[in-house]
């Protein structure tokens, strides 16, 4: 029996497996998302179309068994009325898009379909996964410190040569079509991911986690030494994998953090110098054991004529591809990156008549045209406004924390791509879950906490009624 046959059974076995557990399902999957691209890679490089599907048989699992619970019953949606709109709307249109004669087949409708909306679920499944916030709080910790082992790969793949075996991505390459750093001997490192863009997506959401579990403790170093070092490693492999997106997002982001989590918490004095603290030791850290990544990183930076114009062509991409999209676009999945699989004898993008944007925002413009492309930034925002809200009204500050950073994320994520790059597609939805999440948790914590005080107040003294069995006993 082929290699490929066992793959295929194991999918079936592990669908099976994931609508019975479907809560863990999602762990293992979000767990899987880091280390499949090392699996492609390195350990069955022959079978990496199967293998790349694997973490959506445990997400798709998950959501037949979430829908199958009846306990789902119980959790009450949040008041988000134009979110949900958008969502139903956008998901009609993307289907009515399958059978857009424009596509060269039905195949790659379906896989735009796929790319689009697999993982929305997860916004309504994610609430359900966690019972409480402990249960939450050891999962962000644990998930947040596997940065530490994938650092440590991206920093023996950033000192090893082209050639080498760490140095792969998954698809055929030899040591000339591996990214370096300009005329730099070193290489872009993607650490357990297929390539560099998953990779600086994992990078940004691995902050983001680190950020939820500081901001709750108030940055202290006492038990977060291993927070520590995983935000330090996080971004020194941000710094070797060339990538300045992440870098310059984070600091156009920090202000809106500082405000939100340490101004607006009213955060003492030690909170401050703490968080203060904890970036000079992370910039001295950087500086001394970062130093060659920081050099190449920086002659990258300032070798880059094009800064400008990447930054601003999310927003100038769809204005450029409207003449060309018309009312309906090309259809859903027409710019997809794996067309080309579904359409075997076709040459590729032929059906795009030559038209080839970079951006998602550019892609998302030429697929489903204008009333597609405003339904899909209406529900990006809708969420981006629906976590400042919760920032702002949440009444725990775990809850608070825990929706701050997750913002940070969904803004960054307007103009990024959610569509066509996976792991920030699984991280996007993943942590919009998790503020529909906090939601109702907070929701239950308050009128627990009432009920609590309640139960430890001390009893009033109030003299029984006439007429009690108190005072009939007294002779009364």
């Amino acid at each position: 029996m082929s290699g490929r046959v066992l793959i295929v059974l194991l999918g079936i076995a592990v669908a099976v497996w994931s609508m019975k557990r479907w809560r863990l399902a999602i762990k293992v999957g979000l767990v899987l998302l880091i280390f499949e691209g090392a699996i492609r890679k390195w350990l069955l490089p022959g079978s990496q179309d199967l293998v790349y599907f694997v973490k959506d048989v445990f997400f798709l699992g998950s959501y037949v068994g979430f829908f199958q619970a009846r306990e789902r019953l119980r959790w009450r949606l949040p008041q988000a009325p134009w979110l949900y709109a958008g969502l139903i709307l956008s998901a009609v249109l993307g289907l009515f898009e399958m059978f857009n004669p424009r596509l060269p087949n039905f195949f790659v409708g379906l896989l735009g379909f796929k790319s689009y909306f697999l993982y929305v679920p997860l916004l309504f499944v994610v609430p359900a996964v966690f019972a409480d916030d402990l249960a939450l709080a050891r999962f962000l910790k644990r998930y947040a410190l596997l940065a530490i082992p994938v650092g440590f790969l991206t920093v023996a793949q950033f000192f090893s040569s082209p050639g080498s075996a760490l140095n792969t991505y998954a698809r055929p390459t030899d040591a000339s079509s591996i990214s370096t750093f300009g005329n730099s001997q070193f290489v872009r490192a993607t650490g357990t991911f297929s390539y560099i863009s998953g990779f600086t997506s994992y990078l940004l959401a691995s902050t983001i986690f680190v950020l939820m579990i500081l901001t709750t403790t108030r940055w202290r170093f006492r038990g977060n030494l291993q927070v520590y070092a995983a935000l330090g490693i996080t971004v020194l492999s941000m710094l070797m994998s060339g990538s300045r997106g992440p870098i310059f997002l984070l600091a156009l982001l920090f202000p809106l953090y500082w405000w939100l989590a340490v101004v607006r918490e009213q955060q003492s004095g030690q909170t401050f110098v703490r968080l203060l603290l904890g970036l000079g030791l992370l910039v001295a850290g950087l500086s001394s054991a970062g130093d060659q990544a920081i050099t190449a990183f920086s002659e990258r930076a300032s070798g880059s004529q094009d800064v400008a114009s990447r930054l601003l062509a999310p927003f100038r991409s769809p204005l450029d591809m409207l003449p060309y999209a018309g009312s309906l676009g090309f259809g859903i999945g027409s710019t997809h990156q794996a067309a080309t699989v579904v359409t075997k004898g076709i040459v590729p993008y032929s059906w795009l008549e030559g038209i080839a944007p970079e951006t998602e925002s550019g892609r998302v413009m030429l697929e489903l045209g204008p009333v597609g492309f405003f339904l899909v930034y209406f529900v990006r925002v809708s969420l981006a406004f629906f976590a400042l809200r919760q920032a702002l009204r949440l009444r725990t500050p775990f809850h608070r924390a825990v929706a701050i950073s997750a913002l940070l994320f969904l803004l960054v994520q307007i103009p990024g791509g959610t569509v066509f790059e996976v792991t920030a597609g699984v991280y996007y939805w993943f942590l919009a879950g998790l503020v529909f999440l906090v939601v109702r948790l907070d929701r239950q914590a308050v009128p627990a906490q009432a009920a609590g005080r309640a139960a430890s107040a001390p009893a009033p003294r109030i003299a029984p009624p006439v007429g009690s069995p108190a005072t009939l006993r007294r002779g009364g």
